[in-house]
């Protein structure tokens, strides 16, 4: 019998893919940083799909998804800590994309939800980042980005991408951001106390809408895990199915 990483070998594999800057999409003007779509990008993406499916799944919203720390709405299938042995394809694509020595994975999961699935947390529908400076996580988080597979048949699979205080990244907050930031929160949680789902199309309070990246079935995009984005999601929009992605996050080491 196979153990579950020769399973996943079997599944993992990647076409021949491209990388190209998502047309429209923005530009820090701290400095150039784009957002990148790759197509096509898995040879099995209805296998990696029924793989995750039929793994372990976190319930939605329950205590040990609080108690653990988790802002994830939905379901989440984790690959815990052998990330170099399970996707070494794509750390090798990525690595010759970004011209560096180094490409050092720091989480990969699966995640999973749908207009049924209760919000729990601000950071589940609201825009946030992924790094913040002084993160334990990592010394530089510049460095820090992130990837998104969409498998999903659905053309309703987005990612929004905001400004706040009309800056678009954390790195580039002063004290007066922080403090506007925690102020917003607070009225967030108010928002979502009473609500099932909460879906923000253009702006709010702090908070403006820069882009929307539509990420096709089997595409990938890239971006820094330092932008403020979120899971640009109606309520309505997936009812019948559920909204499955493939994300993760990684730092290049120059």
């Amino acid at each position: 019998m196979k153990c579950t990483s020769e399973k996943w070998a079997e599944v993992f594999v990647l076409n021949d893919i491209k990388f190209e800057e998502m047309p429209g999409s923005y530009k820090s003007k701290y400095k150039d940083i784009p957002i990148y779509i790759a197509r096509n990008v898995l040879k099995y993406p209805e296998q990696v799909r029924e793989f995750m499916e039929n793994g372990y799944w976190w319930t939605n919203g329950g205590a040990q998804m609080q108690a653990e720390g988790s802002t994830r709405p939905g379901k989440s299938f984790d690959f815990g800590q052998k990330l170099e042995d399970y996707f070494s394809p794509l750390i090798n694509k990525l690595r010759k994309f970004y011209d560096v020595d180094e490409v050092v994975p720091i989480e990969v999961y699966g995640n999973c939800y749908n207009s049924d699935m209760d919000l729990y947390n601000i950071v589940s529908a609201f825009p946030h980042v992924d790094t913040y400076p002084g993160d334990n996580q990592n010394e530089n988080p510049l460095h820090d980005y992130a990837f998104n597979i969409n498998l999903t048949k659905s053309d309703k699979v987005k990612t929004g991408f905001y400004s706040f205080n009309n800056k678009k990244s954390v790195c580039h907050f002063t004290r007066n951001d922080y403090n506007d930031l925690k102020s917003c929160w607070v009225k967030q949680k108010q928002i979502i106390k009473d609500k099932k789902w909460f879906f923000m199309e253009d702006n709010f309070e702090n908070y403006k809408m820069e882009y929307v990246a539509d990420i096709e079935y089997n595409s990938m995009i890239l971006y820094p895990s330092h932008y403020w984005h979120n899971a640009y999601m109606k309520e309505d929009w997936f009812t019948d199915t559920d909204r499955v992605t493939l994300t993760g996050f990684f730092e290049i080491c120059h």
